[in-house]
């Protein structure tokens, strides 16, 4: 069945519409009258949300950090940092989320043979729950919505500006390379998993650091295979299951020669990116291997996803299909020059 790919436009404009002007912000080309709406589609979609909009993401989170580094000085000495697609410039909404992790400074993790100058006693699990309480009784007495039920983060949703933010209780973990480098991209984390009463070992800060220096080694065309391929598993008429990160990844292993297109040639990335969908789904070799841009962990380490990879590259396929239909009736093709 053909995509309505006027409705889709009407969704991507929500995805972008702007409470307060009561409009949604696209980019100039938008309004052009020459081009199908596909293409456009497609071209919007790659589109980076305007900068002040994460702005007003990152305002938010650190209006809630204000609040809790207040109402808690006289117990902790808090750290903030923040995670998420608004962080890395891969996220398609105006209103996007953004997660702060809130560090405890009652105790550091230590890589071995690391030994503390001051040992912990203390139950690490514990510790980070009593904290994960006293946030979420701070943050429930401050905003009218916070959400306490999900195991990882509470979920908090301000109006001034108007986002969700996700607070997740955390404590470092200082690696052997952090020590040597004192560079936080080495730094680790433990997170608190509540009701599987545990932590769990993430190293946000490498990961984001690899995927800030892809988008600068290929043009922003690794943001811009990215925001699409999210965009079509949002729209798309039944459920893709394949996470932020893991589409994050995919397309971070495209090598960068395969993704260094000047701007005009934008068209030419859904190809790229429909190659390595197949890639993926055809070779479980390679699929079962794929490390995570950090190297801390396999993306796909079984066979779990491949129908999900499958939905997206139909997705993707069929998108490039009607692409290429609209531009053929102007005469034109994917691979001509496009100034969008």
């Amino acid at each position: 069945m053909p995509k309505n790919y006027t409705q889709r436009l009407e969704k991507l404009q929500k995805r972008r519409y702007d409470d307060y002007l009561e409009k949604s912000i696209l980019s100039e080309s938008f309004r052009r009258t020459d081009l199908g709406a596909s293409t456009k589609y497609t071209l919007e979609s790659m589109k980076p949300i305007d900068d002040s909009y994460t702005k007003n993401t990152i305002k938010a989170a650190e209006n809630i950090q204000n609040n809790l580094k207040e109402k808690l000085k006289n117990e902790y000495n808090l750290e903030f940092r923040h995670q998420g697609s608004t962080i890395t410039d891969t996220h398609i909404k105006i209103h996007s989320d953004i997660d702060i992790l809130v560090f405890t400074d009652s105790f550091i993790t230590l890589e071995n043979p690391q030994i503390p100058d001051n040992p912990y006693s203390g139950n690490p699990v514990e510790d980070l729950k009593i904290l994960r309480s006293k946030c979420y009784e701070k943050l429930n007495n401050t905003y009218n919505q916070v959400d306490n039920s999900n195991s990882k983060a509470i979920k908090v949703f301000p109006t001034q500006p108007k986002r969700k933010v996700d607070v997740v209780i955390c404590n470092w973990f200082n690696s052997n390379a952090y020590k040597q480098y004192s560079n936080e991209i080495y730094r680790g984390i433990y997170f608190l998993d509540r009701d599987n009463n545990k932590r769990i070992k993430d190293h946000p800060f490498s990961h984001i650091n690899q995927l800030k220096l892809k988008s600068t080694s290929t043009n922003k065309n690794f943001n811009k295979v990215v925001r699409i391929l999210k965009t079509l598993k949002i729209d798309a008429d039944y459920e893709i299951k394949l996470s932020s990160f893991e589409i994050c990844c995919l397309v971070y292993d495209i090598d960068n020669s395969k993704l260094n297109f000047p701007e005009w040639s934008s068209l030419l990335l859904l190809n790229v990116a429909s190659e390595q969908l197949g890639k993926l789904i055809l070779n479980d070799y390679y699929r079962e291997n794929l490390d995570s841009p950090n190297n801390t962990e396999k993306v796909f380490p079984n066979s779990n996803k491949v129908v999900e990879l499958k939905k997206l590259k139909l997705e993707l396929d069929e998108l490039i299909v009607d692409v290429t239909k609209e531009l053929s009736y102007q005469h034109k093709s994917l691979n001509e020059s496009l100034n969008y």
